[in-house]
């Protein structure tokens, strides 16, 4: 059996800046591939995941915890936001070969900011461009920021969020970023609920309750070929309406442009909103 060879990189360490990271990342990390994972913290399994992946296919992973003001069209939402820095910590420090990247609101938009505004075109329109005013420029902004700063090689998003994925394509595309874009497979409990730091906010019924929205979109999937686009919308939507959640939309667009569809095709996708009490909760699914 070889012996056991640890590491000398193997490290996790926490950075309050992006001139410490990068000057670290350049003094003791030059020429290792990065990857990042851009966060607003309160980590579960979906981020952890993302790490996983990342670990996997880079030298060292960079995770920013920074719950970002630009994209919360409601203060309040935004002050709900849950935060816990500490658990978040403790949970990434399983990990080798990551570092954490804490910055404030003033290292992430400094007086001579490096974003351009971009024309993210419908896609600020429909769906959650519609429901959250101002969100997707505020998503734009920061991860075109992270990427100015941290200069990854790989980044790595949820797919739990598939618009959100599209608005960043755009924006990379449109800034001539040179970063790969890795979109990672939606993270479900053992009944089908994506994970959300959201669902914090749900006690044991509302979290029962919340199952109507995976068992929707799997009554898009398991019935598409059986009903035209408008009836299957129908029957999903009155399906769903028997639960105590409100729905505010459900359509099947394309993953791209997402342009409402007639038909559905190989690159269609249902995405879904809906709120449970006073929590707002997304989701999708492939089609």
């Amino acid at each position: 059996m070889s012996p056991i060879i640890p590491r000398k990189m193997d490290t996790f360490r926490t950075f309050y800046d992006f001139s410490e990271l990068k000057a670290y990342l350049k003094n003791e990390r030059a020429g290792q591939s990065i990857g990042l994972v851009p966060t607003m913290g309160a980590l579960h399994e979906g981020h952890l995941s993302l790490v996983k992946k990342a670990h996997v296919e880079n030298d060292v992973v960079v995770v920013t915890i920074f719950v970002n003001p630009k994209q919360f069209n409601n203060q309040t939402d935004l002050k709900k936001y849950p935060r816990t820095i500490e658990k978040d910590l403790e949970l990434l420090s399983e990990f080798k070969n990551v570092l954490i990247c804490t910055p404030n609101e003033r290292a992430v938009y400094p007086k001579n900011d490096p974003y351009k505004p971009v024309d993210l075109g419908r896609l600020n329109e429909v769906l959650e461009g519609k429901y959250r005013p101002g969100h997707f420029d505020g998503v734009a902004h920061v991860v075109h920021n992270f990427f100015h700063f941290i200069q990854p090689n790989r980044a790595y998003f949820g797919l739990k969020d598939y618009q959100q994925f599209a608005v960043i394509k755009k924006m990379t595309r449109q800034s001539n970023l040179k970063v790969e874009l890795v979109g990672c497979e939606t993270i479900r409990n053992k009944s089908g609920l994506a994970l959300s730091s959201r669902n914090q906010h749900l006690n044991n019924k509302e979290l029962e309750d919340t199952l109507v929205i995976i068992n929707t979109l799997n009554f898009i999937k398991e019935n598409q070929r059986k009903y035209n686009i408008v009836e299957l919308k129908e029957n999903a939507i009155a399906h769903f309406k028997k639960s105590p959640l409100i729905l505010e939309y459900l359509e099947i667009v394309d993953s791209e442009s997402f342009e409402k569809l007639e038909r559905i095709g190989p690159n269609s996708v249902c995405c879904i909103a809906a709120y449970c009490g006073e929590v707002r909760l997304i989701d999708n699914i492939a089609l």
